[in-house]
């Protein structure tokens, strides 16, 4: 490659500050970055990442749950190179060899009976454009989401979050209805499983007889909450919902932007853990690897009335991005990779229970396959969540070269969804870190 083709700006070598303080100046502040000093990053590789000092660190957080394949994964490179050289950009009006493919291997591996795809650029807008769906094949406005759930920042997707996000003064849209989800830790009844007899998901009944027209376009629904905090319900809290849901006609969405593609484990979807069969399954981050893609399988008879006129996307199902995702299918399965977040993972939870029974620190440990949280709290008998130590635990862990993530609504859960290319040693690493900080950060509770 003829480096002189680069911009020049891009070529030229930058310090943090200069990087910093240029964003300082031009970038509104909803862009806002980790730690007291934030690090800027020049390079990855597998489950690594390089900052500007050419220091490395171990990435548990992959972006946001998103660098599924790890960082510069050859094939994955390659193959954006291929594409990058026969065509970038030409719009869904027209037939791609890459989306029509894309939407072939996507059907091969979804839930039973999802053979059509529609493909955008994220998981806000595959949820929106799904609801939409759903709402009008139902021709029913009324959508029920889980408190503590996530499900983007448009406008829509905003509405139907509950995880902490509220900003401003807004009303619920007419037809937002909330379920309370299966947050063992902190049950919304005051109730311990399994005696609870799953209180939480039988409550979906009431809402909808009581605050609805009796009947449901769509039930949404994330098999593990990411932002929430990494929580995870019981399967029969799907089930049961489930039963609901086709009790009152309603279509049930399984929001698989964070646990879709192996991430949890011997199977592609997390909602496939449960033994529920959705109507509809989102994707977006790890199905693209780090390129913008996202989008929703479904069932024929769902989508046939859904038209140009309902949706359109000027850049969803791009050449480039469906290339770069044909690409992620393909080293998923080359890599075992479903096999491998199943091992991984229970080798990794093996090691967050030590850390459980070895630090008052923690109060919960939980998730599955390659997606995993700790709860962290001051007092384990209270709960009292622990939100200022989890920044000084995050401080600490990037000192020492590990990233991770935080969530939950008081920002109290380490959110660990790490590229699936994390190794064994590195867990091992990683283990270490994680038990200095808690041990130095309770020294102060």
């Amino acid at each position: 490659m003829d480096e002189k083709l680069i911009p020049e700006d891009l070529r030229k070598a930058y310090s943090t500050k200069q990087i910093l303080e240029m964003e300082k100046k031009h970038v509104v502040p909803a862009v806002s970055h980790y730690y007291e000093n934030p690090l800027l990053f020049i390079r990855g590789e597998g489950a690594t990442l390089e900052d500007a000092q050419g220091k490395q660190y171990i990435d548990l957080f992959a972006g946001i749950c998103t660098t599924i394949t790890g960082y510069t994964h050859p094939k994955f490179v390659a193959t954006l190179k291929w594409q990058l050289d026969r065509l970038v950009y030409t719009s869904s009006l027209y037939s791609t060899i890459p989306y029509a493919l894309l939407a072939k291997r996507l059907a091969e591996i979804a839930p039973k009976g999802l053979t059509q795809s529609f493909i955008v650029n994220s998981g806000s807008e595959a949820n929106e454009s799904a609801l939409f769906m759903a709402r009008k094949f139902k021709n029913n406005p009324y959508v029920v989401a889980c408190t503590h759930a996530y499900h983007g920042r448009t406008t829509l997707a905003r509405e139907l979050s509950s995880a902490g996000w509220r900003t401003v003064p807004e009303a619920h849209p007419p037809g937002v209805r909330f379920q309370p989800y299966g947050y063992c830790y902190r049950c919304s009844f005051g109730k311990e499983y399994p005696e609870c007899d799953i209180q939480c998901a039988r409550y979906l009944r009431e809402i909808i007889r009581t605050q609805t027209n009796k009947a449901l376009a769509a039930f949404i629904v994330e098999p593990i909450q990411g932002v929430g905090g990494i929580i995870q319900p019981p399967p029969e809290f799907f089930q049961i919902t489930n039963e609901i849901v086709q009790e009152f006609d309603g279509l049930y969405i399984s929001d698989e932007v964070q646990t879709g593609f192996g991430r949890t484990g011997n199977k592609w979807w997390g909602i496939q853990h449960t033994g529920v069969n959705p109507d509809i399954i989102t994707l977006a981050k790890g199905f693209g690897s780090g390129i913008p893609i996202g989008g929703f399988l479904t069932r024929p008879e769902f989508a046939a009335e859904y038209t140009t006129t309902d949706s359109f996307a000027t850049f969803g199902g791009n050449p480039l991005s469906c290339a770069g995702a044909i690409a992620v299918l393909d080293i998923i399965q080359e890599s075992n990779y479903l096999q491998r977040a199943a091992e991984n993972g229970a080798y990794l939870r093996k090691q967050l229970d030590d850390l459980k029974q070895e630090h008052k620190i923690v109060g919960d440990v939980r998730g599955q396959g390659m997606m995993q949280g700790i709860e962290l709290v001051r007092n384990q008998e209270t709960k009292e969540p622990a939100s200022t130590e989890l920044l000084q635990v995050m401080e600490i862990c990037k000192t020492e070269g590990l990233l991770i993530g935080k969530g939950g609504i008081d920002g109290n859960a380490i959110r660990i969804q790490p590229p699936l290319e994390l190794t064994k040693g590195q867990i091992d690493e990683a283990y270490q870190i994680l038990d200095k900080a808690f041990t130095q950060v309770e020294k102060t509770l």
